[in-house]
């Protein structure tokens, strides 16, 4: 029986020894193909996305720049020119008393 109880020891020790090495590979395979698959993610980022995000940035510079020429250019000039129609027609309006008359009509009218 002590035999016996000696040889069960000796195996389930060879056994124990084999799984750990076992496990150890295994967790090295896993932590190798996490590390090349990191790599790879970075090099794919930096490959394609950050062009990509490059080129969006500049994008919208280029339409904020724009946004302001059209600001500077053509939307300031036009809304100058529509006030100062508008102020000489009120003001018009204000000495000649037409405004007032054309409300008035406009407004008897039924």
């Amino acid at each position: 029986m002590d035999t016996a109880r000696d040889i069960v020891i000796i195996i389930w020790g060879v056994v124990s020894i084999l799984t750990l090495l076992v496990v150890l590979g295994i967790s090295l395979f896993i932590g190798l193909s996490i590390k090349n698959l990191v790599s790879t993610i970075n090099e794919l980022v930096n490959t394609s996305v950050k062009p990509m995000i490059d080129t969006t940035q500049q994008s919208v510079v280029n339409v904020a720049g724009t946004t302001q020429f059209l600001g500077d250019t053509v939307v300031s000039p036009v809304i100058r020119v529509i006030s100062i129609a508008a102020g000489v027609r009120r003001g018009v309006g204000v000495f000649t008393g037409v405004t007032s008359r054309l409300h008035g009509r406009g407004g008897k009218k039924s």
